[in-house]
């Protein structure tokens, strides 16, 4: 399986990951056009990340740890794309 690039007429999730080593999903967004993926993406670093963070600083919580992960979902099944911001 190869990993293809974002594209503006595809469909994507993007969700933000806490810090290694948990890597539970903190926030979700759901049928991302992929014109808007990097936005939404700089969104859930920016204030979800911070936010959970703040909530979780007495565990070493930094936002600047959390990822964000994009699949494709524009097919049938969901399909992981590298990315990065």
């Amino acid at each position: 399986m190869s990993l293809t690039a974002i594209t503006p007429e595809g469909t994507y999730e993007v969700r933000l990951i806490e810090p290694t080593p948990f890597n539970y999903s903190v926030a979700v967004r759901h049928q991302v056009p992929g014109s808007e993926v990097a936005a939404v993406a700089r969104e859930l670093m920016d204030k979800d990340a911070v936010e959970h963070a703040a909530q979780w600083a007495d565990f070493g919580y930094v936002a600047s740890a959390y990822q964000v992960k994009v699949s494709d979902v524009t097919g049938q099944w969901a399909v992981p794309v590298p990315f990065q911001l």
